[in-house]
């Protein structure tokens, strides 16, 4: 088995086409199938089932793109410890989600690039399950995830709590009639939409209208023109607390913890290190 074998069957495990994988990879289309049978003939496997819609891997697969995956993430990660002389540098790779993206988290990421100029940072905002997923297919360095997952072949780096309550906009009446109003929610996968979702069943409540939306701002937007209420982390109105009216709910719903985690079986750059000291010497306190 050749270097670049590795790359062509994780790519193609991944995208599910020879067709697909060969064109992210350069590749013709034939050398990909022939590299594949060639493996497949030297290891005495079949690695995927073909067919016309193309290709899912066998349980002999899967276990051979573990190992393989496991084979490029050691080659990376010694090609990064040899490049490392010890001064941050190269790419940092930060997942967050929106609800930790606080004014206190963007003055650290500013005090840490003014520290470190060589160092690229990449910010990347998704959910907290697709946030882990990253972590955990190595795609970034680090993330931010709030509520509960499995920690199991993770570091917690650093761990924030806070409280969850009932967002509406600004008013003197606390509000009565739940059930006829809508709600701002992210996408599926976050944990204060599945806060929302518990807290209307358990009050017997049927939302009139859910309404998704995928940044901070546009939901904040349509609490303070008054469209929606919305339950999430207090901090999140830091900054306009006078434009909203805040509820409390009950201990069942009222607290939450978000996380920053690594994989802890990779290689650590200095980089990374840097980042993690400056953020538990400045806090991101809620």
């Amino acid at each position: 088995m050749e270097l670049s074998d590795i790359n062509i069957v994780i790519e193609v495990a991944k995208s599910g086409k020879i067709s697909h994988a060969a064109k992210k990879l350069n590749y013709a289309q034939s050398n990909v199938t022939a590299r594949i049978k060639k493996l497949e003939k030297e290891y005495h496997v079949q690695l995927f089932n073909r067919y016309p819609k193309g290709v899912v891997m066998t349980e002999k697969g899967e276990q051979f793109v573990d190992y393989a995956i496991k084979i490029r993430n050691i080659l990376d990660d010694l090609k990064s410890e040899m490049h490392d002389d010890g001064e941050p540098s190269g790419d940092l790779k930060i997942g967050i989600v929106e609800t930790a993206a606080s004014s206190k988290f963007m003055d650290i990421l500013n005090e840490y690039q003014v520290m470190y100029p060589d160092v690229s940072i990449s910010l990347i905002n998704a959910t907290s399950p697709k946030l882990l997923k990253k972590v955990q297919d190595h795609e970034i360095n680090g993330a931010f995830i709030s509520g509960n997952f499995n920690e199991c072949g993770l570091k917690v780096e650093y761990q924030m709590e806070d409280t969850v309550h009932l967002i509406s906009k600004r008013t003197e009446v606390p509000p009565e009639s739940l059930c006829k109003v809508s709600w701002a929610v992210f996408p599926k996968g976050c944990p204060f939409r599945k806060i929302t979702e518990e807290f209307l069943e358990e009050e017997n409540l049927s939302a009139k209208n859910i309404i998704e939306v995928s940044t901070l701002d546009n939901l904040l937007s349509c609490v303070k023109s008054g469209i929606a209420y919305t339950i999430m982390p207090k901090t999140v109105i830091n900054k306009e607390s006078d434009e909203f009216s805040v509820y409390n709910l009950s201990e069942k719903f009222s607290n939450t913890t978000t996380k920053f985690v690594r994989c802890n079986d990779r290689y650590v750059s200095n980089s990374y290190n840097k980042f993690v000291e400056l953020l538990n010497t400045k806090c991101i306190n809620f």
